[in-house]
Order: structure tokens, then C-alpha cells, then sequence
């Protein structure tokens, strides 16, 4: 389902069918589908009970998605859940992690070789703005202004995760961390794997929404058997073990840090079944 046609189909639907459409929806990119959920929560925001059997309706399907748990935790905490579903968008849309990257990359030396496996137009975009960087890419025939880079930056293309033997960073992200651990695409652990035996800095990039206090973490990643990250297609990656730095929107802070800083609010109830 595209972005469009999830917004064009959920306008005028009755919540609870929205609700289900939304969760039903796949892959949808996660500003897009935060949004559709928060108005779809929002109709249940005079219904305590109501509010809580939908957020959990809807992590069941996708709480894969740190965004979505944010959502509905902060919705439910919240005095005014209408008016906290709004805030959570708004704060979403406004997020920093594009300026933080900007000031981290900046520190980089010139000509330091990045490998870049983060699925983040945050990432393209802040390094776009370092030419002198050499970015080592994971895609196959790929021109740099297809990702939306300056034209003179100059893309490596690796055959095999060995390449982070020649980087001086690697950059993964993830749109739902705690501080033990992390959900990625499987691609990205081979690349951990081989930074952490070349002892290659990694930087895991974590949005607005994504990270999550380590209760929460545990919580929803005890719910993660194999058979449903391979069918997601996720996999947890150990951050204690892969990770130098997680970038959030505040800074760059070690995984304990950052879960701490995090301004999800504990929601245990969430996860239990």
C-alpha cells in the first residue's frame, strides 16, 4: 500500500475500520503511518478502555515500529489523549536527528570513509553535505543523485561486509532501539559483525520515537520470537557488543544514555498478554 493511497482510503472511514486498515496496511513508511494511527487513536480519546484494546490492536500488528509504541504509550499517560496524538506527529515532523547528523558528520576528518547501511534520508542527506567524506554504500548500480546526494560525492560499492575493514565508521539506524538492543534490517549484522572485528566505530542512528526506555525494550522484545522477525523481516542486534554511539535527537550518547533521555513513557500494559 503507498503512502497516498493509506491516507486517501482512511479519510472518512469509521476509527475502528480505519484502525484495522491502518494495521493492516504493511509496509508503509512510519511518519505516514504514525499519523493515520494517531488520528485513528484520537476517536478513542474519551474511551480509556477503548484508547488501550486499540493501541494494543495495533502494536500487535506493528509493534515493531518504536514510532507506534511512543504513540500509544504517550496517549495513554496523557490527560488529553487527543491533544498528546497531535503533539506526537508534530514532534515527529520537527524532528532534530537530521541536524544532529549534520554537527556529527561535521567533526568527521576530511576524506574518513563512512560505510553507510542506515535505511535514513537523514543520513543521504547529511552526508550530501560532505563532499570530501568517501561513502561506502551497500546498493548495486545506484548513481549518487539517486539517493538524493551532491553529485561529487563518490560512492563505493562493497561485495561483502569485509568492507568495514576500510572504514573509519559505520552508520546503521533503526526505528526501534532500547539501550540492550536494537531492531534492524538483517542485512545490517554482518556489517556490525565485521566492524566490531576490525574495530571499526558504529554510530546507530535512532529517530524521534525510536528509542525506548530499556522496560519497554525488554517488554516488547520478549514478544520477538524468531519465527516473527523473519517474517518482518528484522533482526535484534546486541548494542552493548555492535554499537560505539546511538544518535538521537539529542546528541550522540552511548545505548544507557540515550534510553534513559528517552520520552516514551513505561506502558508495560502494552505488552502484556
Amino acid at each position: 500500500m503507498t503512502t497516498g493511497g493509506l491516507a486517501a482510503y482512511a479519510r472518512g472511514v469509521h476509527p475502528i475500520e480505519r484502525l484495522r486498515y491502518v494495521a493492516r496496511a504493511g509496509a508503509v513508511p512510519v511518519a505516514p503511518l504514525v499519523r493515520e494511527s494517531a488520528a485513528a487513536l484520537a476517536s478513542f480519546a474519551e474511551d480509556h478502555n477503548g484508547l488501550f484494546l486499540s493501541c494494543r490492536r495495533l502494536l500487535d500488528r506493528r509493534g515493531d515500529c518504536g514510532p507506534l509504541i511512543w504513540l500509544a504509550a504517550r496517549m495513554l499517560r496523557a490527560l488529553d489523549a487527543r491533544a498528546e496524538a497531535f503533539e506526537v506527529v508534530a514532534a515527529l515532523d520537527c524532528d532534530p536527528i537530521g541536524w544532529v547528523l549534520q554537527d556529527a558528520f561535521d567533526e568527521l576528518p576530511s576524506g574518513s570513509r563512512v560505510l553507510a547501511c542506515a535505511d535514513s534520508e537523514f543520513v543521504d542527506d547529511a552526508l550530501g553535505l560532505r563532499p570530501d567524506l568517501r561513502v561506502v554504500g551497500e546498493s548495486e548500480n545506484v548513481e549518487p543523485n539517486d539517493r538524493g546526494l551532491r553529485p561529487d560525492l563518490r560512492v563505493f560499492e562493497p561485495d561483502e561486509p569485509d568492507v568495514a575493514a576500510d572504514a573509519d565508521l559505520v552508520v546503521l539506524s533503526s526505528d526501534c532501539a532500547g539501550a540492550s538492543g536494537a531492531l534492524v534490517a538483517p542485512a545490517a549484522v554482518p556489517f556490525a559483525e565485521a566492524a566490531r572485528e576490525y574495530a571499526t566505530p558504529v554510530w546507530m542512528v535512532v529517530g524521534a520515537g525510536r528509542q525506548l526506555p530499556e522496560s519497554m525494550w525488554r517488554a516488547l522484545s520478549g514478544r520477538l520470537d524468531a519465527d516473527t522477525l523473519s517474517r518482518r523481516s528484522l533482526a535484534v542486534l546486541d548494542l552493548h557488543q555492535f554499537v560505539t554511539q546511538v544518535v538521537t535527537g539529542a546528541g550522540l550518547r552511548t545505548s544507557a544514555q540515550a534510553a534513559r533521555e528517552s520520552d516514551c513513557p513505561e506502558a508495560l500494559e502494552l505488552f502484556t498478554r
